[in-house]
């Protein structure tokens, strides 16, 4: 079983401009460097983090490994990358190494950390706020509601008075105004007496019809329409 690797990358390495790949799988950005042997020219291990293989490299050996872990740069603020150039019998391999934890990252995750708990306490806060808000808005109207609607039936209540007492009132002052200007006759729709019928036969509307042959130019016998002289309605 191995043991911790020499070298954990990450991102992708070049050797002599050449990406550093797993052979199965083709994975280029985390991969672990660990020496195997101990003789620069043996080849070194790399063990995929993608798919789990391992295999002897073609192109590192334990004397790159070396080099790398001697040009790498390191880091002294979170911001910092641990980056390295190393040159080797003149293979070139350039890379970045998995940062190792510092201070400072513990510091700025903690901060961040308590930026986010920091929002989602205040959201938290509003939620309850709004909420209890509602609540009490709503056992609010619970209580106001039925003296809103006796009140609203009052005041309708109150204006159909008020509308039949001015009706009243109104028709009280047309009366008196009547009365005054009248001294109590009554109403100007009294009903008219019932005119009496005309008791001379054949008299209809002030008119009598008589049959006779005078003044007829034929001889013969005609109606002629005369006024009455009791009922004297002709008109």
């Amino acid at each position: 079983m191995r043991t911790e690797p020499d070298l954990r990358l990450t991102g992708t390495a070049y050797v002599d401009g050449q990406e550093l790949q797993c052979r199965e799988c083709g994975n280029d950005r985390s991969l672990e460097i660990h020496k195997d042997g101990f003789r620069e020219v043996w080849p070194a291990w790399i063990c995929c983090l993608s798919c789990g293989c391992g295999e002897s490299s073609e192109v590192l050996t334990n004397g790159l490994v070396d080099a790398a872990l001697e040009a790498r740069t390191g880091r002294k603020r979170p911001e910092d990358s641990d980056t390295f150039v190393a040159e080797w019998r003149g293979i070139v391999w350039t890379g970045e190494i998995f940062p190792e934890l510092l201070l400072g990252d513990a510091l700025v995750a903690v901060k961040a950390l308590g930026g986010q708990i920091s929002k989602d306490t205040k959201a938290w806060t509003r939620a309850k706020k709004k909420e209890a808000k509602a609540r009490a808005k709503a056992a609010a109207g619970a209580v106001t509601a039925p003296v809103k609607e006796k009140a609203g039936a009052a005041k309708k209540a109150a204006k159909q008075q008020a509308s039949g007492a001015a009706a009243a009132a109104k028709a009280t002052a047309l009366t008196t105004a009547w009365t005054l200007q009248t001294g109590g006759a009554g109403p100007t729709t009294a009903a008219k007496p019932k005119r009496q019928r005309c008791t001379v036969k054949g008299c209809r509307g002030g008119m009598v019809t008589l049959s006779t042959k005078l003044h007829s130019t034929t001889g013969k016998t005609r109606e002629v329409k005369i006024p009455c002289a009791a009922c004297h309605r002709s008109g």
